[in-house]
C-alpha cells in the first residue's frame, strides 16, 4: 500500500524541499498543495514543484476548502507538514481533522502571533527570558497617547523574513513606518496580514537563536546560532553555529521552561533572543525549524538532521538526538551592493572551490534589486564549515568575494 505525505506549501530556503527528499527516501509519495506555483519558479536548486509526485493548486489559506478536498480525496495521508509561518496553523487544523500527529492549535496560535506571545508571558510574569517594553497598535491614532522611548522597533505581529520590521530613531520614523505598513495588505507569499503591530523597546546587544527539537526526552537544545543583521530593517545577513557559541550556561533549561509555559510539545522551535550585558531578552518564538538554511548549518556542525527528525515526527515516530560532531558552520547572504537589475554572475566555480565551502546558491537571474527591506532582496548565499567560528565565516566571505556581478542600472 502506497504511503503518502502532504506538504502544505514550502519555504524558499530549502528546508521543505529537503524534507520532501527525505520522505521519498523513506518510501513516501509526496503530495504538494500550493495556492500559486509561480512563487516557486525562481528556486533553482531542489524545486518543490519538481520533487513532488503530485501537485494540487488550491487556496492553502482556506482551511475549510482544504478539508473539503481531503474528504473528496481517496488518498490516506500518513502525515501533514508545513515549513513556512503562514501555513503552520492550516496544517495543524488539517492534522487534527484527520486525527494525525500535530501541534496543539491553542498553543500554536499563542506563539504564531507575536503580540499574543508577549502578552501571555507578561501575564504569567515569566522571567527566564526578559521582554522589552511593548505596545500593541492597530492604527495611526493608537500612537497618540503612547509613551515611547526611542529608538524603538515596529514589527507586524504575523509576518516573517524581516518584512515590515523597522528600527525607528524618532516619532517621524515610527509614523512613516506604520503608514507604510497600513498600506500593505498582503505579503510576498499572498498571506493576508493581521492589522496589528508591535512597538517594542530597542534592545542593544548580540542576537542569537536556540535551535530546539521535541524528542523522546522532551525538548532538547541542539545548537545555538549567532546572528548578523543589516540596516534599519534588521535583515538577517549571516549566521554561524558551533559548540562554543552558547552565551549563557543554563540556556537549555530556560528554553525548556519557555516552551513548556507556552504549551508547545511537538516539532521544532527556533527561539530568537538578545544578550544585552548580563540580561537575556526574548525576540520571538517560532514553532518550527529555523529558516535561512540554519538546519543545514546545524547538521554540518553537529551531525543532527533536524529536518529528518521533523519528518519522522509527522508520521508518528518520535526519536531522540545524538550529537556526533563538534564543528562550526556559517552562512553568509549576498546582499545587492547597489540598485539595478542583476543579469549575470561569474566566478561561481571559483567560489565553490574555496576551502571549507559546502554550497553556493544564487537566485534566478535576472533579479531586480531595490532597497534592502527584507530577506526577499538577497541575491543568494554561501555555506562553509571550519574548525572555528572565525574560519567558517572567513571562508564564506572569501567565496563571496570571488563573485563578479553584471548589473543594468535603471
Amino acid at each position: 500500500m502506497m504511503k503518502n505525505l502532504l506538504f502544505i506549501e514550502s519555504n524558499t530556503t530549502g528546508t521543505g524541499a529537503r524534507a520532501m527528499k527525505i520522505a521519498k527516501q523513506l518510501g513516501y509519495q509526496i503530495h504538494f498543495w500550493t495556492v500559486n506555483p509561480q512563487q516557486y519558479k525562481a528556486i533553482v536548486d531542489d524545486n518543490p514543484l519538481e520533487l513532488a509526485d503530485k501537485v494540487t493548486v488550491i487556496d492553502t489559506y482556506n482551511i475549510d476548502l482544504m478539508k473539503e478536498e481531503l474528504e473528496r480525496s481517496n488518498v490516506n495521508f500518513d502525515g501533514i507538514l508545513a515549513f513556512d509561518d503562514y501555513h503552520l496553523i492550516p496544517a495543524a487544523e488539517l492534522t487534527k481533522f484527520l486525527g494525525l500527529k500535530g501541534h496543539n492549535i491553542e498553543s500554536l496560535n499563542r506563539v504564531r502571533y507575536k503580540h499574543l506571545t508577549r502578552s501571555y508571558l507578561a501575564e504569567h510574569n515569566f522571567r527566564d527570558f526578559l521582554q522589552p517594553s511593548f505596545h500593541i497598535v492597530n492604527c495611526l491614532e493608537d500612537l497618540i497617547d503612547l509613551k515611547i522611548q526611542f529608538p524603538c522597533v515596529i514589527k507586524p505581529v504575523d509576518d516573517s523574513g524581516s518584512n515590515g520590521v523597522s528600527i525607528c530613531q524618532n516619532y517621524n520614523d515610527l509614523e512613516s513606518s506604520l503608514l507604510a505598513e497600513l498600506q500593505r495588505q498582503h505579503n510576498e507569499r499572498g498571506y493576508k496580514l493581521t492589522r496589528k503591530w508591535l512597538i517594542e523597546e530597542f534592545i542593544k546587544g548580540q542576537e542569537f537563536s536556540a535551535e530546539m527539537l521535541y524528542t523522546t526526552g522532551g525538548w532538547k537544545l541542539v545548537s545555538v546560532t549567532k546572528k548578523e543583521t543589516y540596516g534599519s530593517h534588521a535583515v538577517e545577513c549571516g549566521h554561524v553555529t558551533g559548540p562554543e557559541i552558547n552565551p549563557i550556561y543554563d540556556l537549555e533549561e530556560r528554553c525548556k521552561k519557555l516552551l513548556d509555559i507556552l504549551g508547545l510539545n511537538y516539532g521544532a522551535a527556533h527561539i530568537e533572543f538578545f544578550i544585552s550585558g548580563k540580561d537575556l531578552y526574548l525576540v520571538e518564538v517560532n514553532p518550527r525549524l529555523a529558516g535561512d538554511c540554519i538546519p543545514e548549518l546545524v547538521e554540518i556542525s553537529t551531525g543532527v538532521d533536524m529536518v529528518k527528525h521533523i519528518v519522522l515526527q509527522a508520521i508518528g515516530e518520535l526519536t531522540d538526538i545524538n550529537i556526533v560532531k563538534q564543528g562550526y558552520a556559517a552562512i553568509k547572504f549576498i546582499l545587492p551592493f547597489e540598485r539595478g537589475i542583476y543579469t549575470d554572475v561569474r566566478g561561481i566555480d571559483e567560489a565553490q572551490s574555496v576551502k571549507g565551502v559546502k554550497r553556493v546558491s544564487i537566485v534566478q537571474l535576472p533579479f531586480r534589486a531595490e532597497s534592502i527591506k527584507s530577506s526577499y532582496q538577497r541575491l543568494g548565499f554561501v555555506i562553509a564549515e571550519g574548525d572555528s567560528m572565525e574560519k567558517a565565516i572567513h571562508f564564506t566571505q572569501t567565496a563571496i568575494n570571488m563573485l563578479k556581478w553584471s548589473v543594468v542600472y535603471e
